[in-house]
């Protein structure tokens, strides 16, 4: 079982994918979530960066569900998103520090696109490694299979929705669809591309399950943006305007605190209560005890499946920042 578990986790992390943009068919490079020249850089100690990954399935006991891992600034925050051709065009702006403005309509939509799609892509992997090893569960575990399966393939279809609107406004340079908003904070060496579903979800287990899914709601996204350049961290929030979240609302309201211990607390939370997959720098990494990481690791496995907007935790991983 472990040697089919791994074989097929390689499998479809290496499989070859087709580029994400805009129904192009060309095979994808590695492409970055943030810049990696300008932004990840820039925190970087020997070109590594600190990264949060899923745990291998066979060392969660030891580690929990996800872990700490030095990554080379070659790798960290990469997914096979985008063929060369748009990897280089359509994210341009975002790119050259010549025409960087966090503050642009046109540039804040490309932060928002690319980390949607990263999640799309990591969704479609997870749903592949389960399919795979599909087979090797025990009968009594497959109802549980199954519906993670149609977990991932919901979240997919929804993300796609927002997916199909952000292309939209990139191609025809008008965001009027979505809000957008750029806040300047204190600076922390934390990167953070990601959207996020936030609402209470009942998922019925008896009879009423398909009937569910078939007419379930689509459910609002929001899209939040965290990492440092220069003497100051960028926060960039978005979602579209006809699927407001009154979560992302009320974030973006305390990110705009005069107190850095709240903006930073708020962070924590963030990170620890809603994301599977963000980095840091190793100096910020460092500053965190390792009490703090272990409560950190409890508490995300505790609620991985909880997206109620109502989480809230007494941790602060970033108090000592």
């Amino acid at each position: 079982m472990k040697k089919a578990v791994l074989e097929a986790r390689r499998k479809s992390e290496k499989k070859e994918r087709i580029c994400m943009f805009n129904g192009c068919t060309n095979k994808t490079i590695k492409s970055h979530v943030l810049q990696k020249n300008g932004i990840l850089r820039e925190i970087s100690e020997n070109n590594h960066l600190i990264q949060m990954t899923p745990t291998n399935p066979f060392e969660m006991s030891e580690k929990g569900i996800s872990d700490f891992k030095l990554v080379g600034i070659n790798d960290v925050y990469t997914f096979q998103g985008f063929c060369a051709i748009h990897d280089s065009s359509v994210f341009k702006l975002i790119e050259t520090e010549s025409t960087l403005n966090f503050f642009d309509k046109k540039q804040q939509a490309l932060f928002c696109y690319r980390g949607l799609c990263q999640e799309i892509r990591r969704k479609e992997i997870a749903t592949e490694w389960i399919i795979e090893l599909k087979p090797h569960f025990p009968p009594v575990f497959l109802p549980r299979v199954e519906s993670l399966i149609d977990g991932y393939n919901d979240g997919i279809e929804n993300l796609n929705v927002f997916k199909t609107e952000l292309e939209k406004s990139i191609i025809s340079e008008n965001s009027d669809s979505f809000y957008f908003e750029t806040i300047k904070i204190p600076k922390i060496e934390l990167c953070i591309s990601v959207p996020l579903n936030i609402g209470e979800l009942e998922i019925p287990k008896d009879s009423n399950y398909k009937k569910w899914r078939e007419e379930r709601q689509l459910m609002p996204t929001s899209f939040i943006n965290v990492f440092p350049k220069g003497d100051e961290s960028f926060v960039i929030i978005g979602f579209h305007k006809d699927y407001p979240c009154d979560w992302t609302i009320n974030f973006s309201k305390k990110m705009k605190s005069e107190n850095k211990k709240e903006i930073f607390k708020e962070l924590s939370d963030l990170v620890t209560l809603r994301l599977e997959f963000w980095s840091m720098s190793k100096y910020l990494f460092n500053q965190i005890p390792q009490i703090k990481i272990a409560e950190f690791k409890f508490l995300s496995a505790q609620n991985v499946y909880n997206h109620s907007p109502k989480l809230e935790t007494e941790l602060n991983l970033f108090e000592n920042k």
